[in-house]
């Protein structure tokens, strides 16, 4: 059979945040797209907090998106851990300082609305005609050659291969595992049994910066099985209360108007800030209060065939250590740069190429995967602990080894220097000199230009006796507390 005359074609199904960064990726390159997007418009219903690391800044600078962006980022300039019963310090740091000397970027997060309309105004005028609203997938159809997929209005897309760019429940990924057993998909009235597990929810909201406390904050309040967090940026504040389910669940729920209310009331006395209870806080939020699931875990199978998966559609991270976006966004900048070099070489690659090319995606996001998963796990479990050595850490462990500050430059640190960025394009404003160097760079006139990987003192040995000592004294001081407190 003769490869039809057609070009490739992504249908990206989806259109939050990296269905949209998708959008600025394939429109740098000869890559035919389409994304249908269920929803009436782009934005949420409810805005949030979102954080942006250093490698998404380094994508960003390749797309030409830093100036477009910078207007709507907050910088963090220092970070403190309370106690949510009491209000006393625990520890505190500069994340920022450190973030710019090691990997020549900060931390910066933005207001997830404003983010996504700075994100779509700068695309080209073609990606935005590419971007088809109401648009909700029923099924889909995987041929020799292409893909179908059909909406619930009767419209057919045909391409190449499908990306499921569609979230936490994911009906691409429905349809892929239904595919994948030779059975039909689930009716979409149906709710299907998630991957992932709750173990958290999290109601949150929009408030004015309250007055008396500095921009760029960061306020964690941790206690049993709560937490509480405050961030305040150069226009508004972001505010949230986590809260541990009685039980983890992988239901899907929807929550109420009361539900919100009681989270509110039930812990409305803890601290969010120094000198400010939740209930005070949250009193003068701007629009409504949001409640939701915060859902952990990871798909086994990320394609199929000519279908393959990204970003919440494969993993979810508690929202803690903001790694959710930027780890999609790399899902993207490492898929896309598989397909650039396979269709440098095949115009219409067979599905068996494409099974290869997903597999081998695949590897190499999971190479630093399962220690993504585990820091956001024991960030989120750090404030809202869950068992005893959960409190000790966060009490006595953190603060005696400054641990935050081992993380950022011995666990963090080589994970960002490892991020891979886009092959083929310049990258203009990575300072000249960082840290911690990275490993992979653009390839430029065909040469490729790679750095070593830095030369980092023996951090973890010297941290996991401070750890163990201090773990012995804060058991000490427990118990000592015990017999004579």
């Amino acid at each position: 059979m003769d490869a039809p005359q057609l070009p490739f074609r992504v249908i990206i199904v989806g259109g939050g945040l990296v269905a949209l960064t998708a959008a600025h990726i394939f429109s740098k390159t000869d890559i035919d797209f389409v994304i249908l997007e269920q929803h009436e418009n782009l934005l949420p219903e409810i805005g949030s907090l979102l954080n942006l690391w250093p490698p998404t800044f380094r994508i960003f600078d390749q797309l030409g998106l830093l100036d477009a962006v910078q207007p709507v980022l907050n910088s963090i300039r220092h970070g403190y851990v309370l106690s949510a019963d009491d209000g006393t310090v625990f520890a505190d740091l500069d994340p920022n300082t450190i973030s710019k000397a090691n990997h020549g970027y900060g931390v910066w997060v933005t207001h997830r609305p404003l983010f996504i309309e700075a994100l779509y105004q700068n695309l080209p005028d073609g990606a935005k005609e590419r971007i088809k609203l109401k648009k909700r997938v029923v099924d889909v159809s995987v041929l020799e050659d292409g893909v179908r997929v059909e909406c619930t209005d009767g419209t057919i897309e045909e391409g190449s291969i499908v990306m499921g760019a569609d979230g936490v429940h994911s009906r691409i990924r429905q349809c892929m595992e239904s595919l994948a057993m030779g059975k039909p998909p689930p009716d979409r009235s149906q709710t299907p049994k998630s991957p992932y597990i709750t173990t958290y929810r999290m109601l949150f909201g929009n408030v004015p910066v309250p007055p008396g406390l500095e921009k760029g904050m960061n306020y964690e309040c941790a206690s049993e099985r709560v937490s509480t967090q405050l961030l305040t940026g150069e226009d508004q504040a972001w505010c949230g209360v986590y809260e541990a389910l009685d039980e983890p669940t992988s239901e899907r729920r929807r929550h109420t108007e009361q539900d919100k209310e009681k989270v509110l009331q039930k812990w409305g006395h803890l601290y969010i800030a120094p000198g400010l209870k939740v209930r005070d806080v949250f009193a003068t939020r701007v629009g409504d209060m949001g409640l939701i699931n915060l859902e952990e875990g990871n798909v086994d199978k990320w394609s199929w065939k000519r279908i393959v998966l990204v970003g919440d559609a494969v993993r979810k991270l508690e929202p803690h250590a903001g790694l959710g976006y930027n780890s999609g966004v790399l899902d993207v900048v490492v898929l896309v740069n598989k397909l650039r070099r396979l269709l440098q070489t095949e115009t219409w690659p067979a599905t068996e190429a494409l099974e290869v090319l997903f597999a081998d995606y695949q590897t190499e996001r999971m190479k630093d995967g399962p220690k993504v998963d585990t820091m956001s796990r024991r960030r989120a479990r750090l404030t809202a602990w869950l068992s005893p050595m959960n409190k000790i850490t966060a009490k006595y462990i953190a603060p005696w080894t400054n641990l935050a500050w081992y993380n950022l430059n011995f666990v963090f640190g080589p994970l960002v220097s490892r991020a891979p960025v886009l092959e083929w394009l310049e990258e203009k404003r990575l300072p000249a000199s960082v840290k911690i160097p990275y490993v992979h760079h653009p390839i430029i006139d065909e040469g490729q230009s790679k750095m070593p990987p830095a030369t980092r003192p023996n951090g973890p040995a010297i941290y996991s006796v401070a750890i163990l000592l201090a773990a012995s004294a804060a058991v000490g001081f427990q118990y000592y507390r015990r017999l004579y407190g």
